[in-house]
């Protein structure tokens, strides 16, 4: 390779921690905003669309395969969101922990847990990013420590902090490749420029070699997500359709919905591709490497 320095894991942890996402404002009052948005598309059966639904079902089949959530198993889903991965870990997990900046979203995952019965989870509304050692202590130790797609997991010194509470295994998912139609002709017609995807698979490059540069032995697997479906203009389509694209401003995503209401209905066919990478902290040899 060309630059020898990408063999460094101070390179691979920086640019872990320094992507995109992480310039978003992530203060409680947004999330809160954003949760409302979720939850509302969660519908009244608090399932969602077809799609998450397979995503979480795929991803619990395959940490039962490893032994990851059988009877004996505690894990903490941090960035849980409307605790959607937390109640299926527990149809099968001895406990299951939900911890997310939103009150709302907190709110919404207990109502959701009392209304079926499900006695062997808990949520959590803590700052993960702020949380000091004190913090971690509180939470306790898990034999899974599970993150996807959340700046919880990016941010300096959290991929640590995550370590730190887990006897056993972490695992992180994120996306790797998004192909979206609505999203390109927004980045030519809105934009003007050709569609350069946020989500272009940094982060899992970033991740597995910096795991494996500090002595770990990461194991990654991937999942697809392909549909085809029609767009109704609304601000959140909008604005998620802008950040596909790079933008993050509220006026790009204002325009963005202009652009749409104009057009009225679209369809849009995406496909979305997942990777995970799983890696048992105990497992940790010395590892050299050179920048020769």
């Amino acid at each position: 390779m060309d630059d020898m320095k990408t063999l460094d894991a101070g390179y691979f942890s920086k640019l872990w921690e320094t992507r995109q996402n992480c310039r978003l404002d992530h203060s409680s009052e947004v999330w809160d905003e954003r949760a409302q948005e979720w939850i509302d598309e969660l519908g009244s059966d608090g399932e969602g669309k077809a799609g998450m639904r397979e995503r979480i079902d795929h991803m619990a089949r395959y940490l039962r395969s490893r032994g990851l959530l059988g009877a004996e198993s505690t894990v903490i889903d941090v960035g849980c969101g409307p605790g959607l991965f937390v109640m299926e870990f527990a149809k099968t997990a001895l406990h299951a922990v939900g911890l997310d900046h939103s009150r709302r979203f907190v709110d919404y995952a207990e109502k959701r847990a009392n209304a079926g019965g499900v006695g062997n989870v808990s949520f959590v509304e803590k700052d993960f990013i702020s949380l000091d050692s004190d913090g971690l202590t509180d939470l306790g130790t898990f034999d899974l420590v599970f993150t996807s797609i959340t700046p919880a997991a990016t941010a300096k010194g959290s991929l640590e902090k995550l370590m730190k509470m887990s006897c056993g295994f972490c695992l992180n998912t994120s996306f790797v490749n998004v192909k979206d139609t609505l999203a390109e002709r927004v980045s030519v017609d809105v934009f003007g420029e050709k569609y350069n995807p946020r989500f272009d698979g940094t982060g899992f490059y970033a991740l597995f070699n910096l795991l494996w540069l500090s002595g770990y032995y990461p194991e990654t697997s991937y999942y697809t997500d392909v549909r085809a479906e029609t767009v109704v203009p609304s601000l959140r389509y909008a604005s998620y359709c802008a950040n596909l694209c790079g933008r993050h401003e509220p006026e790009d995503a204002r325009r963005t919905l202009r652009y749409l209401e104009k057009h009225g209905e679209s369809e849009r066919c995406s496909e979305y591709r997942y990777g995970s990478i799983l890696w048992d902290v105990r497992l940790r040899d010395g590892r050299k490497t050179s920048k020769t």
